[in-house]
């Protein structure tokens, strides 16, 4: 771990829990975990690892993943799209979630989608403050960072709030090493080999990590089975929710008309 070459990687390496629970069972030893929001205004001279997870597909496994790390005493941070075609913050549930992620003392943020605004020919700067304005109001507190959704893809928007530095700045990924497992594939090989480092900042997302044992195209269609059965019963609730509407309409409308008379 001294002699600057990486290390190699843990038996199991994989992305699994598992191996996960192992990475940070090592990392715990070896460095200070801390939030994006403790160094987003300056790096500390001491040794840490900073661990980021952008919430792309799926909230439930986002949430696992924050209770794995809870159990552990391992606080991170976790960023959740407004426009994301698989999941909607404005659904009860979904927001249930990232508020109980919050609530086990994992930092929470925006991960904002400059794409979505570009694509629709409106102002990405207007509509990522508003998107915060909105995804503050939805989770019910104030969030300190955010983070940019595929920045390969489209440009670095700056100066969209002074109080919400984004995990995306130069110090933290260009000043610092800087380690994404993005498309199931690491570009420099596992973060679990590159804790020769003093500071480092890697890339989680949880989806990727919740399913063991499969290829990378059976998780992800996993998950999209996952959110076809969640559709499918909230579909079938609606089913009985009607039928029971039915059954009883005729007296329901005798109840509306009696209320207009009075």
């Amino acid at each position: 771990m001294n002699d600057g070459a990486d290390l190699p990687p843990e038996p199991r390496c994989a992305y699994s829990l598992p191996h996960y629970r192992h990475l940070l069972e090592v990392a715990k030893q070896r460095y200070w975990l801390p939030l994006v929001r403790d160094v987003a205004r300056g790096l500390p001279e001491r040794d840490f690892l900073l661990i980021r997870h952008d919430v792309d597909i799926t909230p439930w496994s986002a949430l696992r993943m924050a209770q794995l790390e809870h159990e552990l005493g391992v606080h991170t941070t976790y960023y959740y799209r407004l426009h994301a075609p698989f999941y909607n913050l404005m659904d009860g549930a979904v927001l249930d979630s990232v508020r109980q992620v919050a609530a086990l003392g994992h930092e929470v943020g925006l991960h904002y989608e400059p794409g979505f605004f570009l694509e629709r020919g409106t102002d990405p700067v207007a509509g990522t403050r508003a998107d915060l304005r909105t995804f503050e109001a939805l989770v019910g507190f104030r969030t300190h960072t955010i983070a940019q959704h595929q920045p390969a893809a489209g440009p670095v928007l700056a100066d969209i709030s002074p109080d919400h530095p984004c995990a995306y700045q130069p110090a933290l990924v260009r000043d610092i090493p800087y380690f994404g497992d993005s498309g199931f594939h690491w570009r420099e090989g596992c973060v679990c080999t590159k804790f020769h480092h003093p500071r480092l900042h890697t890339l989680i997302h949880p989806h990727s990590w919740v399913r063991d044992a499969r290829s990378w195209q059976e998780v992800l269609r996993a998950h999209a089975q996952d959110l076809a059965l969640r559709l499918t019963a909230e579909m079938e609730a609606y089913v009985v929710h009607v039928e029971q509407y039915l059954a009883v309409r005729g007296e329901l409308d005798q109840q509306r008309a009696q209320r207009y008379r009075s």
